[in-house]
C-alpha cells in the first residue's frame, strides 16, 4: 500500500520519470540474464565438444606421450568449465547445488598432524561455560617433495546447556572447497608442470614410489581448477605490466593438438615483459593458436608506450596506432655474425666491430641509472653510432641486390631509427635479450607443450607461467609464492588482488 500511496501523489512528469526508470532496470535485468544465459550456452556446448573428443573413438589415433598429454588437458579443461559454470549458477537463486561424490579415506599409513579449530571463547552470550559435545575432522592431503602426510583439522563443537547455542570454529578455505589437496600439494603439482616440465602423468608416477599413486584424471582437475582460482591474478599481473611506458614482446611457436585430426598443429606462446632497468620485474604470456598480428594487438589494447621487438610484421599494425618502435640491436648484429661464422666475410667483420664497440658501452651503461645511461650514450654511443650508419650507406651501394650480405645490411639501414632509438633514451634497451632469455624455459620444455583444441590448456598454462616466472624474476622460489598465494586467495579480497603479486608478494616469514 506503501508504494501504491507513493504512486497516487506523483504528478504526470513523476510519473513518466518512474516509468523511465522502471523501463530501464527491467531492460538491464533483462541484458544481464541474457549475457549470463549465453555465457552458460557457450560454456555447455565448450563441454559437450571436450567430452566428445574425450570418448570419441577417433581420439585414439593419438598415441603414446601425445594421448597421455590429450587426456590430461581435456581433463583439466572440463573441470575448469564445470568451475565456471557453477560461479555462474551460485548467482542464481534457483540454482540446485551440486551433489558431492562420497571420497575414499586418505590412506592410514600417511603420518598425520593435528591442526584443531576451537573458538576464540568457550563462554557462552548468556554467561555459562560452554561444554564440548563432539567434534568434525577433515582432512588435507600434503605434500613436500618425496612425502606426503595428512593435515588433520579437528573443529570442537561447543554447547551451551542452558540455552541450547552450538559454537564452532569456522571451515578453513581453501581454494579447492571440499578437496582433498592442501595449498602445498597443489604448488607442487602446477610449479613441476609448468616450471620443471612434467606432466601429470610422469607426476603420477613420482607420487606413487611416494607412497600414494594420485591418478592423473584428478591432477588434471585440480589444475584446472587452479587455473580458473589463479587467472585474476593473471589478469592483474598483464594490467600492471601495461601500466609501463616501454614493453619487450617476442613469440615463439608451439605445438597444438587437433584432437579430431590425430595430429598437431603450430601455435604461439606471445611473450611481454618489462626491461631489466624497470623496477617493476614482470613476465606474463599468452597463448593463441596463430602467429596473427591481432593477437599482438589484442593483448596491448589501449597501451601506447615503447614497444622492444624484432621487425615481425604482426607488431606494425600498433606502430600505426601510436606505438613507438624500439628496435633489436642484437638481431642486427646476429645478421652479420652469421655471414662471418659461415663465409668468413671482411665486410662482416668490421660490421661486427662497430657492433662491439656499442655493446662494450652498453655493459658500462647497464650499471647506471636512466639519466647517466641517456648521458654516456649520448656522448660515447652516438658518435659510433653515426659513423656506422655512414659506413652501411657506403658498403650498400657497393653490394648487389638480394646477397645475403646485401639482406643484411637492409635489415640496419631499413630499421636504424628504431635500432638507434635506445641512444636517446635512457629507459630502454639496446637489444631485446631479456624478454628472448624470458622464452628460453619454454624452448627448454617444448616437447611438454601440447594442448587441447580448446586453447584452454595453453592458456591455462600462460596463467600459470606468467605467476611462475614472473615469482623467479623478483627472486622468490616459485613453489613458496604459489603455496602462500593459494593459500591466501579463497579469503583475499578482489579489490586488493595486486597485493598478492609477485614483484609486490612478500615471504610468509616477512608478511608475519
Amino acid at each position: 500500500m506503501h508504494a501504491v500511496d507513493q504512486l497516487a501523489r506523483m504528478n504526470a512528469d513523476e510519473l513518466r520519470e518512474f516509468a523511465a526508470r522502471l523501463i530501464t532496470e527491467i531492460a538491464d535485468t533483462r541484458r544481464e540474464v541474457s549475457l549470463k544465459q549465453i555465457k552458460i550456452d557457450q560454456l555447455t556446448h565448450e563441454m559437450a565438444i571436450l567430452k566428445r573428443w574425450k570418448f570419441a573413438a577417433r581420439s585414439e589415433q593419438l598415441q603414446g606421450e601425445q594421448r597421455h598429454l590429450f587426456d590430461e588437458t581435456i581433463e583439466a579443461d572440463l573441470e575448469a568449465i564445470e568451475l565456471e559454470l557453477t560461479a555462474l549458477q551460485r548467482a542464481d537463486e534457483k540454482a540446485i547445488p551440486k551433489q558431492q561424490p562420497r571420497r575414499a579415506p586418505l590412506p592410514a599409513h600417511l603420518p598425520r598432524t593435528e591442526i584443531r579449530h576451537e573458538p576464540e571463547s568457550t563462554v557462552c552470550a548468556c554467561g555459562c561455560a560452554l561444554k564440548r559435545i563432539g567434534e568434525d575432522v577433515s582432512e588435507k592431503l600434503d605434500y613436500v617433495p618425496g612425502v606426503f602426510s595428512i593435515e588433520r583439522h579437528v573443529r570442537g563443537k561447543w554447547a551451551c546447556t542452558r540455552c541450547q547455542t552450538l559454537t564452532q570454529a569456522s571451515v578453513p578455505a581453501h581454494v579447492i572447497d571440499k578437496g582433498i589437496p592442501t595449498a602445498g600439494l597443489l604448488a607442487q603439482v602446477l610449479v613441476a608442470k609448468y616450471l620443471d616440465h612434467q606432466p601429470l602423468y610422469r607426476q603420477e608416477g613420482i607420487f606413487g614410489r611416494a607412497g600414494l599413486a594420485i591418478p592423473r584424471s584428478t591432477l588434471a582437475q585440480w589444475v584446472g581448477m587452479c587455473g580458473v582460482q589463479l587467472q585474476p591474478l593473471a589478469d592483474a599481473l598483464r594490467q600492471a605490466l601495461l601500466a609501463r611506458g616501454v614493453v619487450h614482446a617476442d613469440e615463439t611457436p608451439v605445438a597444438m593438438l587437433s584432437p579430431g585430426k590425430g595430429k598437431t598443429h603450430r601455435a604461439y606462446l606471445w611473450t611481454y615483459g618489462t626491461t631489466e632497468y624497470d623496477p617493476l620485474q614482470a613476465v606474463v604470456y599468452d597463448f593463441a593458436d596463430s602467429r596473427a598480428g591481432e593477437h599482438a594487438r589484442r593483448f596491448l589494447e589501449g597501451w601506447s608506450g615503447t614497444l622492444v621487438c624484432d621487425d615481425y610484421a604482426g607488431y606494425k599494425a600498433l606502430f600505426a596506432d601510436g606505438v613507438t618502435e624500439a628496435g633489436c640491436l642484437a638481431h642486427a648484429r646476429r645478421k652479420f655474425h652469421e655471414l662471418w661464422a659461415n663465409h668468413k666475410s671482411p665486410v662482416a667483420e668490421e660490421a661486427l666491430r662497430f657492433f662491439g664497440a656499442l655493446y662494450e658501452i652498453e655493459s658500462i651503461a647497464r650499471e647506471l641509472n636512466a639519466d647517466e645511461r641517456q648521458r654516456l650514450r649520448q656522448l660515447r654511443s652516438r658518435p659510433i653510432a653515426d659513423t656506422l650508419h655512414k659506413w652501411l650507406i657506403l658498403q650498400r651501394q657497393k653490394a648487389t641486390d638480394g646477397t645475403a650480405i646485401a639482406k643484411a645490411l637492409d635489415y640496419s639501414l631499413k630499421r636504424w631509427e628504431a635500432l638507434t632509438r635506445f641512444i636517446g633514451n635512457g629507459a630502454l634497451p639496446a637489444d631485446n635479450n631479456h624478454i628472448e632469455n624470458r622464452i628460453r624455459p619454454i624452448a627448454l620444455g617444448r616437447s611438454n607443450w601440447l594442448f587441447a583444441g580448446s586453447l584452454r590448456g595453453g592458456q591455462r598454462a600462460a596463467a600459470a607461467m606468467s605467476l611462475i616466472q614472473s615469482a623467479k624474476l623478483n627472486g622468490h622460489d616459485p613453489y613458496a609464492y604459489l603455496k602462500d598465494v593459494l593459500e591466501r586467495l579463497p579469503m583475499h579480497p578482489a579489490s586488493r588482488i595486486e597485493e598478492l603479486l609477485p614483484h609486490r608478494w612478500a615471504t610468509p616469514a616477512a608478511n608475519g
